[in-house]
């Protein structure tokens, strides 16, 4: 447990020896960095008091003061901790082995397998997905801001050394949304909400057990829907190509999908009724016997030349 105040020093390096930021910018910045700090104490659960002092020249420095009861091991580390959020994409693992050095030390464990059961929990504090956001965010703002230089960071307890990232790496630390399309070329959607007049409105439908709302990239049969050649009752399918748009969050976790009919083969009226192919249905039921024989034609020649 640990009470004792201590002090952080965030130092924005400026174009010009400018000694002045837009405030906007630095506002909404530091917003996410105080949200990174304040992550990181529930992270050592704690609930830290953040106090500033006045800023100082020198490009533009901050100190922030921490302090509030740390229940964790790791409480002597909370500004390393939070220099290595805020810097781990350019110091590389010297930082993450000091705090493992100064904790184990602090602990004074009699086993090398509590040592290892402390490294892992270590390992968990300092891979926290929702601090790297916090992080990610506050480069994002100052990545768009082109006076500052650099930003360094510094343990004002006993006089530790200065960690700089340089504005060539602000953007190693943005993290991006990630996208994978897959396809179903044999989707079958049970209707639910057809759409029967013109405009860029979703259908409402049931793939696979899961409830959808797709849009209808087939003009055609849009056009035949608003005609009234199709007739959509309790039961009712399309057999169609589906092309599905997952796009995942920079932490790999599922963040939206989309689905977007590219081309409808068929129709069923009722649950049990037959599949109703249409011209480009009948096309794709001969794409598929074809690849599907020519295979077997071919390996018939391979016997017959052997």
């Amino acid at each position: 447990m640990d009470n004792k105040l201590q002090k952080f020093e965030l130092h924005y390096y400026l174009k010009d020896n400018s000694h002045s930021m837009n405030a906007f910018v630095r506002n909404k910045a530091e917003k996410d960095f105080l949200e990174a700090i304040k992550r990181i104490g529930e992270i050592l659960d704690s609930e830290l008091k953040i106090e500033t002092e006045a800023y100082q020249e020198g490009g533009l420095v901050e100190i922030l003061t921490f302090s509030g009861v740390v229940l964790t091991f790791l409480s002597p580390a909370i500004n390393k901790i939070i220099t290595h959020y805020a810097t781990r994409n350019t110091q590389g693992e010297a930082l993450d082995k000091k705090i493992k050095e100064v904790t184990l030390k602090n602990l004074e464990l009699d086993s090398h397998k509590k040592e290892l059961e402390i490294e892992e929990q270590i390992d968990k504090r300092l891979n926290d997905k929702l601090a790297q956001k916090y992080i990610s965010n506050f480069y994002k703002k100052i990545d768009s801001y082109e006076k500052v230089e650099k930003i360094g960071y510094r343990s004002l307890e006993n006089d530790e050394d200065e960690f700089i990232v340089e504005r060539k790496d602000f953007k190693s630390f943005i993290l991006h949304d990630d996208t994978t399309i897959l396809e179903d070329d044999d989707a079958m959607i049970e209707i639910i909400s057809p759409v029967l007049k013109e405009g860029k409105y979703n259908w409402r439908g049931k793939y696979k057990n899961e409830k959808i709302d797709f849009s209808m990239a087939d003009y055609n049969f849009k056009q035949e829907v608003i005609e009234g050649k199709h007739t959509f009752l309790n039961g009712s399918s399309i057999n169609c190509h589906l092309e599905i748009k997952i796009i995942f969050d920079e932490f790999e976790d599922e963040k939206s999908k989309n689905y977007r009919v590219l081309q409808v083969f068929g129709t069923k009226e009722l649950e049990l009724s037959e599949l109703k192919l249409r011209e480009a249905g009948k096309k794709q039921k001969r794409r598929k016997w074809l690849n599907k024989h020519q295979g077997h034609f071919f390996d018939e020649i391979e016997e017959d030349t052997k």
